[in-house]
């Protein structure tokens, strides 16, 4: 779960940037097409009142009030204080007051009066309704403002100015509801691939959890083993495996049932993981053998840790056989950089326990060169 909500911020940030560019991009384009068509209109009077007024309010005002929102925009969603869902509102109020900007000036186009149709659309992304339906009131807001703002110029006459408002507005409102559909359908979509992924992990640690003791079984001991051994040596931590086998349970399943043998499995599982720092991993490799990974730990530490479950186990009383101790045997070994594969890395922590048994089981032994006669 953690994962997915890196990805979707990582993807927000993303996005936003894209937007932000966009929106520069957008700025860039509405000044130099207000430049070219101040050029192209010809006057023969260049400093005539019509020629100051276009510089005015259709290529300064404009250009001076895009740069305030960009720049505004972008010292927001560089601030560690803003959060991720300001950072989203910032970018989409800034794609809606850079269309508002250009409604606002060009009302005299009936086309222009629809261009916050796009920022509404925009909030799509974010999948956020809220945010779909404070853009599409204040496009109306904006929309309002450039009826009054052409009813105050009086080019043309009123009545044309409010059907070309009341033709906009019923344009930004179905921008406003294929937007909400869009929303629920993009929501709906994202939630069903979240159930998927969480499905799927279930299933991948299902697959790698034995299901009597819960421990991690082969399969993931592979894998971590895998992981562990061959990471650089710079980033390597020390690395230990110990390999333990209870002492004549065979004997136990014949004389109790292998009911009861369970009861045992289970007990010695979480004496295991209770004895053991977080960052350990217990596996149940297979029957009753165990095998524990330790990283960053000396081999002083991680024997005085084995000899503490070797008491509470040898301690524990399982009721059914009469006071008696049951007592497991356990093999150690050190990697060392000598380029042992997972598999020879394992063996030699298989010797040692070999050796333990050999020796009188219930007990730790230490891998050591000398085994391999």
């Amino acid at each position: 779960m953690r994962q997915l909500i890196t990805i979707n911020h990582e993807l927000h940030e993303k996005w936003r940037q894209v937007l932000f560019r966009t929106c520069i991009y957008i700025g860039v384009i509405i000044f130099v097409a207000e430049f070219f068509i101040f050029v192209f209109n010809k006057h023969d009077q260049p400093f005539s009142p019509v020629i100051i007024r276009y510089l005015v309010f259709y290529l300064a005002l404009p250009t001076f009030l895009n740069l305030i929102f960009i720049v505004g925009a972008y010292f927001i969603l560089k601030s560690e204080k803003t959060s991720e869902k300001a950072k989203n509102y910032t970018v989409a109020l800034l794609f809606f007051l850079i269309c508002a900007c250009v409604q606002c000036f060009h009302y005299t186009f009936p086309a222009i009066l629809c261009v916050p149709c796009i920022a509404v659309f925009i909030t799509v992304i974010f999948l956020d309704i809220n945010l779909t339906r404070l853009i599409f009131g204040l496009s109306y807001g904006s929309l309002i403002l450039a009826f009054l703002i052409a009813r105050f110029e009086a080019d043309r006459a009123v009545e044309v100015i409010f059907l070309d408002c009341v033709v906009a507005g019923i344009m930004i409102f179905c921008a406003y509801l294929v937007a909400t559909v869009l929303t629920r359908y993009t929501s709906e979509q994202a939630q069903s691939i979240h159930d998927s992924y969480l499905k799927q992990m279930e299933l991948i640690q299902e697959a790698k959890t034995e299901p009597l003791t819960g421990l991690l079984n082969r399969r993931a001991m592979v894998d971590v083993l895998g992981q562990a051994v061959y990471q650089e040596e710079t980033f390597r931590k020390p690395l230990i495996m110990a390999v333990i086998d209870l002492d004549d349970f065979k004997q136990v399943n014949d004389t109790y049932g292998h009911r009861k043998g369970d009861e045992v499995l289970i007990a010695l599982a979480e004496i295991l993981k209770r004895n053991t720092p977080g960052t350990e991993q217990v596996f149940r490799y297979g029957g009753e053998e165990f095998v524990l990974l330790f990283s960053g730990h000396p081999i002083g530490e991680v024997v005085a840790m084995i000899d503490n479950m070797h008491q509470e186990f040898g301690a524990h009383d399982f009721g059914f056989n009469e006071g008696g101790k049951i007592t497991f045997s356990c093999g150690i070994a050190e990697y060392a950089d000598s380029g042992w594969s997972t598999s020879e890395f394992f063996e030699k922590a298989d010797q040692a326990l070999y050796l333990a048994k050999n020796c009188g089981k219930n007990q730790n032994q230490i891998y050591e060169k000398r085994l391999e006669a």
